[in-house]
């Protein structure tokens, strides 16, 4: 499935960005990822939404505190934004967290 697809309507943040920022909070700010594969199908799932909203959440915050690096690109604007797609719909999230998964995968083939 292509995730860039997937893009919340009150932000235009694609499930795809929001699964790299969520990928970016677990790498380089010590994020963690709490959906165990032997949880049921409902509690993973219910996970994994926390877990993609929680790592956003992260991102957010450390951007909002550490100012904007780049100049022409409000980056924590941008986070703030990801963060808040993924508290609007559990759908929404779970498609991050999915687009998550699928790039996580992607790389550690590589």
């Amino acid at each position: 499935m292509d995730f860039s697809a997937v893009i919340c309507p009150e932000t235009g943040v694609t499930a795809r960005e929001a699964a790299v920022r969520a990928l970016v909070a677990r790498d380089h700010l010590g994020g963690e990822v709490t959906a165990l594969p032997e949880l049921g199908l409902r509690e993973r799932r219910a996970a994994m939404i926390e877990d993609v909203r929680v790592l956003t959440g992260l991102l957010a915050a450390e951007l909002s505190c550490g100012g904007d690096p780049t100049p022409g690109f409000d980056a924590p604007h941008q986070a703030g934004e990801t963060h808040r797609a993924t508290l609007l719909s559990d759908d929404f999230a779970f498609q991050a967290a999915l687009a998550m998964r699928a790039l996580d995968r992607a790389e550690q083939s590589e």
